[in-house]
């Protein structure tokens, strides 16, 4: 007869020795990747809008103005609309059988720069007031009547970076609105020697102000 083969038991303390190495391996690379996924995050457009979302709704206006351009987007805005008007008008007085029509449209654009002027103050005290959590624009007012279409409910969309500049598409904006929009498209830029972005220019401005003054598209916009 063949000898029977011997059985080896180990020691159960060297088994749960094993057991518990296994667990704190696929804990540490659980913890890895989650790390390595938090550290990309925190460098997306993604993060620093919901960063800059978090300073407004704290009324922390130093916090949010980090990620926004304010004097860029308050003069590229001013000069869309004013660019839009004065194709209105322009438009306006060519179509009526009124006189002096070359004389209006000349006095139009020479006025055209001092009315970028008065619109880009304007413009900038209501991107403060955002910024700063306005409470008629943030929903913390405590009145409902005004907190139902606040901006609290926007969020990015989509996004497309290309090295250090982002396309993205924002959605949630109060309904109704003036302009009937259900979403916005911002350009963002990564801030030098930071891995934040911030916003840089809304390049739908123009068509969104013609469209609102029914107004044909100046020449210089696609």
């Amino acid at each position: 007869m063949f000898p029977l083969p011997t059985l080896t038991v180990e020691p159960p303390h060297r088994r749960s020795r094993e057991i518990a190495a296994a667990l704190a391996l696929i804990a540490i690379l659980a913890m890895a990747s989650a790390s390595v996924w938090w550290y990309r995050y925190t460098g997306t457009p993604e993060y620093s809008l919901s960063q800059l979302g978090k300073a407004v709704k704290a009324k922390n206006y130093g916090g949010a103005s980090k990620y926004v351009d304010e004097d860029r987007i308050a003069n590229a805005i001013s000069q869309s609309l004013t660019d839009v008007l004065v194709a209105k008008y322009t438009k306006k007085f060519q179509d009526d059988p009124l006189p002096f029509t070359e004389t209006r449209i000349e006095w139009l654009h020479k006025m055209a720069p001092r009315f970028h002027d008065w619109s880009l103050l304007g413009v900038r005290n209501a991107i403060r007031l955002l910024l700063s959590g306005n409470g008629l624009l943030t929903g913390s007012t405590g009145f409902k009547v005004f907190d139902e279409h606040n901006f609290s409910g926007l969020h990015p969309v989509r996004s497309t970076v290309n090295g250090d500049v982002a396309d993205v598409v924002i959605g949630g904006l109060p309904q109704p609105n003036p302009f009937d929009l259900n979403e916005i498209h911002v350009r963002m830029a990564r801030i030098p020697n930071s891995r934040e972005w911030r916003i840089e220019e809304i390049p739908d401005a123009t068509p969104i102000f013609a469209k609102y003054f029914d107004s044909p598209v100046p020449s210089s916009q696609p």
